[in-house]
């Protein structure tokens, strides 16, 4: 039994609408896929700006434990191509140390609120703020005094 021919050239490929409709959705789906990936890149170059601002804050607390905030109030350092532009305020005066028991020691503490600022390309990036205890050494202990030779 034979068919006839325009019954197999129905039969034997796509038409126009439905190549169309496979078209359409994988459109659908490859814009879906590249909106997700462009998502996660926005993601992940936002966590590595994250990652090194925290790098250079933490950079920046180090460096101003080195700091004799007495004599400095203020000042602009750099740390990994970012302008660190910090300020000092004294929150508590100085005072004497005091020993576990008591007794005073030889420094004298202060508290200081210090306020951070990153700059990168002239551009503010961040602003923080911390506190930090600062000291000084402002009395000499009794074998300093003494002048005595301590083994």
């Amino acid at each position: 039994m034979d068919l006839p021919r325009s019954h197999f050239a129905r039969i034997s490929g796509f038409t126009l609408v439905e190549a169309m409709v496979a078209l359409v959705i994988f459109s659908a789906a490859a814009m879906g896929i590249y909106s997700w990936i462009n998502t996660n890149l926005i993601s992940l170059n936002r966590l590595a700006a994250v990652a090194e601002s925290e790098f250079v804050v933490d950079s920046a607390v180090e460096r101003l434990k080195l700091v004799d905030l007495r004599n400095e109030a203020e000042g602009v350092f750099d740390v990994s191509g970012y302008d660190v532009h910090w300020r000092a305020s004294l929150v508590e005066p100085w005072k004497p140390g005091r020993t576990p028991r008591g007794v005073i020691s030889l420094y004298d503490l202060a508290l200081f609120e210090i306020s951070l600022e990153l700059i990168k390309d002239e551009r503010s990036v961040g602003a923080y703020e911390f506190r930090q205890v600062s000291w000084y050494k402002a009395r000499k202990s009794q074998a300093e005094d003494d002048d005595a030779p301590v083994f």
